[in-house]
């Protein structure tokens, strides 16, 4: 058993800190999961009549599983060290690796969701206003520029235009629509003319 532990411990702990000093290099290992660590309200293509299958899959994946074995490999060597004996030492081990698995899932998830409320999604553009940044052509006949504000961010976006004129710089525009991932579609915003109260002449008239 102790072998066992120990071709774990170092195996998948060499992996552990090649994928660590990669990951602060900015480089990552995603591809090798098995699947891939996403958060627990993303839909899940896992089907079966037990609800722990699911919950079980859903959180493995390569950087969990190496992180498994590594600490399971640690603390059954540490135990063996204690004189715990092999089936007490088997079991903390066990025990070692699947909270190091479900840590670092959560953690996981938690970046990824930190990573997805500070990006920008273009459909909450819709109904923002804006104004043009680069000239945009009439009747959706090419694309120009906007630039507004969404998620308390300024962002730009390519834009398109329904309007029979051309939309030129400094045009206030409203997205009506998001026509692909990276395309809005906006209509210029017309001036309301001041409304005017029939009170006001006829008490100007008696101020005079």
């Amino acid at each position: 058993m102790y072998w066992v532990f120990l071709v774990c411990a170092v195996m998948a702990g060499s992996v552990f800190v090649v994928q660590f000093l990669l990951a602060l290099l900015g480089v990552g290992l995603d591809e090798f999961d098995i699947p891939d660590d996403m958060p627990d309200d993303a839909p899940h293509d896992f089907t079966g009549d037990a609800h722990g299958s699911t919950w079980l899959f859903g959180v493995i994946s390569f950087k969990t599983v190496v992180t498994a074995f590594t600490f399971f490999g640690i603390a059954g060597m540490g135990s063996l060290s204690a004189d715990l004996g092999e089936p007490l030492s088997f079991v903390i081990a066990v025990a070692v690796g699947l909270a190091a698995m479900y840590t670092v899932h959560w953690i996981m998830q938690l970046l990824y969701r930190l990573n997805s409320d500070g990006t920008v999604q273009i459909d909450n553009a819709l109904g923002c206003h804006g104004n043009v940044y680069i000239p945009i052509p009439p009747m959706k006949s090419g694309v120009g520029k906007i630039q507004l504000r969404v998620q308390d961010q300024i962002v730009e976006y390519a834009a398109q235009t329904s309007s029979h004129e051309k939309l030129a710089t400094g045009t206030p525009v409203e997205v009506t629509e998001v026509i692909s991932p990276t395309i809005v579609l906006v209509e210029p915003i017309t001036a309301k003319p001041p409304s005017s109260d029939p009170a006001e002449p006829e008490e100007a008239a008696h101020s005079h």
